[in-house]
This record gives structure tokens, C-alpha cells and sequence, in this order.
């Protein structure tokens, strides 16, 4: 079972909850995962309990990231960062003190993510627009 929960706050445009999906059926594919995973795209992260802008609950197959004020190619690393970290939780990595800034663990999410994102936008013209795209924010420009 694979779930992708959008909050409706965010008021994305049908073509980006497009390329969400895609990407999240992408990175599932490629990295792989094989456990059920719930993906969420929320707009607070003090409602979702989350410290940074993306969260994975080790053993609940559970990723959380925000999507509010972010452009969508950083939603989208961000989810397969998290992604990663489930991969390295199926394959028994997640073990004993992990540090949350450098170390094995989290260098090996930051590089992978980085070499989802290339090779999702370079396998096909249509999925180079996560690079243009951003998600609807309430910043005004001066």
C-alpha cells in the first residue's frame, strides 16, 4: 500500500499534485521500497510534529515533509531523502545512534536524493518542470 496525502491548505495546482505522485511512484520504484509507505505533504509543521521540513518514523513506513513556502523540486528531495532513510531502515541500516547532520546515514540520504531528482527530471521532457515549478506561497516580493 502506497498513500500520498496532499493538505488541501496548500492549494496545489492539479499539475504539481501530478508530479508529486509521479515522483513519489518514481522514487518507491527506483530505490526500492517494498514496505507500505504513507507519504504526507502538509503545510505546519508544529501540527504534524515535525522539527525540520521532513520527517521519517523509522519502522511505520510514515514520511512527512513540508510543502508550504518551498519550491516543488525541494518538496520533491526532501521526499526522497526521507524515502532513502526508509529504504535504509527496510535493508537494516537504521540502527543505534544515528547522527542527524553528516555521518554514513545521513550522506548516503543527501546524495541519493540529489541522484533521484537528476534522473527523474532527465527521463523525460515533461519532468524537467519541477524545476520551474514552486508550491503556492504568501511571500510577496518587494
Amino acid at each position: 500500500m502506497k498513500k500520498l496525502f496532499i493538505s488541501q491548505d496548500l492549494e496545489m495546482p492539479a499539475e504539481q499534485i501530478s508530479n508529486l505522485s509521479d515522483f513519489c511512484l518514481f522514487c518507491i520504484n527506483e530505490l526500492p521500497i517494498t514496505d507500505n509507505v504513507q507519504i504526507y505533504v502538509i503545510s505546519s509543521r508544529e501540527r504534524h510534529n515535525i522539527p525540520t521540513t521532513a520527517a521519517y518514523w523509522p519502522g511505520q513506513g510514515i514520511v512527512k515533509v513540508l510543502g508550504k513556502g518551498r519550491a516543488l523540486v525541494d518538496v520533491l528531495r526532501s521526499i526522497a531523502h526521507e524515502l532513502t532513510h526508509m529504504h535504509q531502515d527496510e535493508r537494516g541500516s537504521l540502527v543505534g545512534n544515528i547522527q542527524d547532520a553528516g555521518g554514513t546515514i545521513e550522506d548516503e540520504a543527501n546524495a541519493r536524493a540529489g541522484e533521484i531528482i537528476k534522473r527523474y527530471a532527465k527521463s523525460s521532457l515533461d519532468r524537467k518542470r519541477i524545476y520551474e515549478s514552486a508550491v503556492k506561497t504568501n511571500l510577496k516580493l518587494l
